[in-house]
């Protein structure tokens, strides 16, 4: 009798690109896990958390956001002054073997691939600023924020360096939200000349541990999909529709976690059920058969949490059959 693979296994497969046994669902089949001694901790006034780089965010349907965004409290206000927000905390005397059992035991399920979120530089950098003041920054201040980004790169390198001793994970990802679903934040040019550097040597990084290097970035990158793949990034998650992703799988070579159509029918209030695991077989349909795709509902609207249900069942009974 032949024995059935595990969900590890049916991800190399994936990564490989070789035919998998089926379609896996990520958040089913994967733990999307952080390092839990450098997440965001409760704040001095109730309702907040602080990170790391002492920036504030507090709670929304849309998950947490930096608190500036309602009252203008930036964390950093003077981005030639970034060493002043730079984290105090010592790597050194993290409990990285602690961190990395508490993470198993609390995110991790029997037979999940570990996909580590290691960090993010550009995002990080947004936080502290806000958007406007980010944006500005990349293209008045370009050195100081050059050396701002490689030393938040530096710090969560680090920190990515040690924890990965202990957690062994699968597939480790920077997460970069450089674009919405109509284009990118900033020119290419000015990606290229400032922030693509640093994150050369973040994914490099992830390469020397003998990992797949992931990118988590959302909307519409497709100017930034040759230099993505020239950095050495084997997987783009979520891969959003609004690109040409089959085109991008083929030509390098890339895996796509993703592909649900977060703007269609599946993803409105008052979807039907029948609506919402179509939109699951549409996207398993469409990316599927080229293999190297990985299914994710990323984009869900969290006050349409109901539809999760349908949408994990869906994916389980249509992906588990489709190369069948």
């Amino acid at each position: 009798m032949k024995r059935e693979i595990t969900k590890k296994e049916n991800m190399g497969c994936v990564l490989a690109g070789k035919r998998p046994e089926w379609i896996p669902s990520f958040f089913d089949d994967c733990a999307f896990v952080h390092s839990i001694a450098l997440d965001r901790k409760p704040g001095q006034k109730e309702g907040r958390a602080v990170d790391v780089f002492g920036t504030e965010f507090t709670q929304t349907v849309d998950g947490w956001m930096p608190v500036y965004s309602k009252t203008g409290e930036y964390a950093l206000c003077d981005i030639t002054k970034w060493k002043g927000v730079m984290p105090g905390i010592s790597l050194s005397e993290v409990d990285w073997e602690e961190d990395a059992r508490l993470i198993k035991a609390m995110h991790v399920k029997d037979g999940q691939v570990i996909n580590y979120n290691a960090g993010w530089v550009w995002d990080q950098l947004h936080y502290m600023m806000g958007f406007e003041e980010a944006l500005l920054a990349l293209v008045l201040e370009p050195e100081a924020c050059r050396e701002c980004l490689d030393a938040i790169a530096d710090f969560w390198i680090d920190a990515m360096r040690r924890l990965s001793k202990h957690l062994k994970p699968d597939l480790i990802m920077f997460m970069e939200h450089l674009a919405t679903h109509r284009g990118l934040l900033m020119s290419p040019e000015t990606y290229r000349a400032v922030i693509k550097p640093v994150h050369r040597k973040m994914f490099a990084a992830i390469a020397e541990l003998g990992v797949p290097p992931e990118i988590h970035v959302d909307g519409y990158i497709e100017d930034l999909i040759p230099d993505f793949a020239e950095m050495g990034i084997k997987v783009i998650q979520p891969f959003q529709v609004m690109n040409d992703i089959n085109r991008y799988k083929e030509q390098y070579d890339l895996v796509a976690i993703g592909g649900w159509d977060a703007f269609g029918p599946g993803n409105l209030e008052g979807a039907t059920e029948e609506d919402i695991r179509a939109s699951v077989r549409l996207s398993m349909d469409t990316y599927g058969p080229a293999y190297r795709y990985v299914f994710m509902e990323s984009g869900l609207t969290p006050k349409f949490s109901g539809h999760i249900k349908y949408i994990k069942d869906e994916a389980s009974r249509y992906g588990r059959a489709y190369y069948k």
